[in-house]
């Protein structure tokens, strides 16, 4: 029985086509408002940090980190709640994901 060993050179760009694949399956989320996702599937409640630290830009921060959390749930749309700031530089978003057919 003949074993399968991929070879260094090989191996690289088979794991670079399939990291493509992935990342090519992946699909953000599009912010919508509540009256737009009536008929979908409400997924979850993210609430996401901007971390720790002094951001003057920390309501983006926190965005894409609440994004983030909602594609990884598969959601195709979130709504924004609210904003919080935590001290000076840093705060929470906090929003609702959702999985609409089209």
């Amino acid at each position: 029985m003949r074993k399968f060993i991929l070879k260094p050179d090989k191996f690289f760009p088979v794991l670079w086509l399939l990291s493509i694949a992935v990342t090519a399956h992946a699909q953000v989320p599009e912010v919508a408002e509540a009256s737009n996702v009536q008929d979908c599937r409400f997924l979850e409640r993210v609430e996401a940090s901007s971390g720790y630290g002094k951001n003057t830009n920390w309501h983006a921060l926190a965005k894409y980190a609440a994004l983030s959390q909602a594609e990884k749930l598969g959601a195709s749309h979130i709504v924004w709640e609210r904003f919080e700031a935590v001290g000076g530089f840093n705060g929470v978003a906090i929003a609702s994901a959702y999985q609409c057919k089209s």
